[in-house]
């Protein structure tokens, strides 16, 4: 094997998933936020978001930098990316139950405790989170004028399987769309126990984006639904037989579970080679990804309601600072500090970017963010004392040749 992500696929042949029309409905199990007693507006000037579950990880790093630095309370529900827009889109909806908020800990291996208070009657999402676009949660619907979207970090949506299994290295779309479109039916063995192929439900961003590179609808998977990655992993551990274990589960969540998990290469549509997110398994950097070699991605998506085309001041505060385009800390002009923390937990910032998708599992075209950070963002992400190879550290302009500017304290 070699580090151009050439791999082994599973031996099983592929059976032909469109053909045979081989497929069962899959049920989605409900989020349950944990019982608890605080009520949520008693929170310092709290700002009510509700989505995506594998974006929590990141936000939650966000939050307490943005409670810190700006004295508001990010409220989030984990309810699904497609609950999410819905909430925004349809306003009759509103949450309830409980919702989440974050404090920081030094305890927690995160330095971030999750906590959970009551929402009251009525409460309203201001900002929606989606792992998809608006279409991809509403088929057939184009984007109303009365709500805004914007574009956060992109995430990449991995194939996992647990550490003990040592020969799944690697699978093509066919493959995928086998095991979670067939099922036992799909005959790509080891992968032919219902109960140990693990999905998501269908309004999950994870599912839907991952149903997208596979040509399998997210609501006809295959396997045991879960409602968070949280949910996924536990899932999939507690699987008798490790071997015959496989799921799916955004990278910001995997990236915490690496010792216990092993992401598996994809090779998409049309490509000739399996390539991990990463540069290899090993690996932290999302190089694949922001290159474009790695297909099953995005860019977070974040919906809230416009008068007069405008969002209200508090949404357009927060969605600026989750988007990186104002400083969460106006000391922070580099914005160094939303470069890092979205890098090291497993999701690539905009100005990392060298490419964009037109659309859910549509094709790349090449993309040159305003100010780029791709030196920087490597850095942060692998933790290394010493300059990525390749990248001259500058100060200014002058330092740099090659038609080069000084970006991010790089030469971009």
């Amino acid at each position: 094997m070699t580090k151009e992500q050439k791999k082994t696929f599973l031996r099983k042949p592929w059976r032909g998933f469109l053909a045979g029309g081989m497929a069962c409905l899959a049920v989605g199990a409900g989020y349950a936020p944990a019982a608890y007693a605080q009520s949520c507006d008693t929170l310092p000037s709290p700002v009510y978001m509700a989505g995506s579950s594998a974006f929590e990880p990141t936000l939650q790093q966000l939050a307490v930098q943005i409670s810190a630095k700006q004295n508001l309370s990010i409220v989030y529900d984990p309810i699904s990316s497609c609950s999410g827009v819905a909430n925004i889109a349809d306003s009759t909806q509103s949450l309830s139950g409980t919702a989440h908020y974050y404090v920081a800990d030094s305890t927690q291996a995160s330095g971030v405790a999750v906590k959970s208070c009551t929402l009251a009657a009525n409460t309203k999402a201001l900002i929606g989170v989606s792992d998809v676009a608006f279409d991809s949660c509403q088929p057939n619907s184009t984007l109303p004028s009365t709500i805004g979207e914007w574009h956060g970090p992109v995430q990449s949506m991995l194939i996992i399987v647990p550490k003990a299994n040592l020969t799944t290295t690697a699978m093509s779309m066919e493959q995928a769309a086998a095991i979670w479109g067939c099922g036992a039916k799909g005959n790509q063995t080891p992968f032919i126990d219902e109960n140990a192929i693990q999905q998501r439900v269908q309004t999950s961003g994870t599912q839907i984006m991952f149903a997208k590179a596979i040509g399998v609808p997210e609501g006809a998977f295959h396997g045991k639904s879960n409602s968070g990655g949280g949910d996924l992993v536990t899932s999939l551990i507690a699987v008798a037989d490790p071997q015959t274990a496989i799921g799916i589960l955004a990278a910001d969540s995997y990236d915490s579970q690496r010792s216990k998990l092993t992401s598996v290469a994809f090779r998409g549509r049309g490509q000739t080679k399996a390539y991990y997110a990463d540069s290899d398994t090993t690996s932290v950097d999302k190089k694949n990804v922001r290159d474009g070699h790695y297909v099953i991605q995005g860019p977070l998506h974040f919906f809230t309601t416009l008068t007069g085309g405008q969002p209200t001041a508090s949404a357009k505060s927060v969605l600026d600072w989750l988007t990186g385009s104002v400083p969460i800390d106006p000391t922070d002009t580099a914005n160094v500090n939303y470069i890092s923390t979205v890098a090291r937990l497993g999701d690539v910032p905009q100005c990392a970017m060298k490419v964009q998708m037109d659309k859910d599992g549509g094709n790349f075209s090449p993309f040159k963010p305003a100010v780029s950070c791709n030196c920087f963002y490597v850095k942060a992400a692998t933790k290394a004392t010493t300059d990525p190879a390749g990248c001259v550290p500058c100060t200014s302009d002058a330092t740099c040749t090659g038609g080069k500017t000084c970006q991010t304290g790089y030469c971009e």
